[in-house]
């Protein structure tokens, strides 16, 4: 038998729920290891001072001291309670109405865009298309040579 299926022997041992067969492998392992009968020793003096007093005299205020031992501590659930910020950020909230209010004038609307503006920003000018290498872009059967060509051959400071 090794020590570590000793260990829950030892406990049931303790407990008078050990079979005889049990009682016999354990009696064997504990005439060899040293370990598992100071084990042994340890739990029968756990066991006569657990039992040696009696619950009816537990010290006085000692259920009170280890049930506010046991309340829960704060956890990170508690900072997302709203109802907390709530009351906290209330006057936040309030200066900054107030700032708001005070702070601001009346703006005045811009004026309305048209359209047509708008499409004239966006359109192309007719000189671009001018540019041999523009124009190129637009003729059907143009050859990879020619293109290439046409691009390196650009003038750098005008448009392509």
């Amino acid at each position: 038998m090794q020590c570590d299926e000793a260990g829950p022997l030892l406990l049931r041992r303790l407990e008078g729920r050990l079979e005889f067969d049990e009682g016999q492998r354990l009696e064997r392992h504990l005439g060899q290891c040293e370990s598992c009968r100071q084990a042994l020793e340890g739990q029968r003096f756990v066991a006569s001072v657990l039992s040696a007093r009696p619950v009816a005299e537990a010290p006085s205020g000692f259920p009170r001291r280890v049930m506010a031992s046991l309340e829960p501590d704060t956890s990170w659930l508690d900072v997302l309670n709203w109802r907390v910020w709530t009351f906290r950020l209330a006057p936040v909230a309030v200066a900054l109405m107030l700032v708001a209010a005070l702070g601001f004038g009346t703006t005045e609307a811009a004026e309305p865009l048209e359209f047509s503006d708008l499409v004239a920003e966006w359109v192309v000018e007719d000189v671009a298309e001018g540019l041999p290498a523009f124009s190129l872009l637009w003729q059907e059967e143009v050859t990879d040579d020619t293109l290439l060509e046409a691009v390196l051959t650009a003038d750098p400071d005008e448009p392509f």
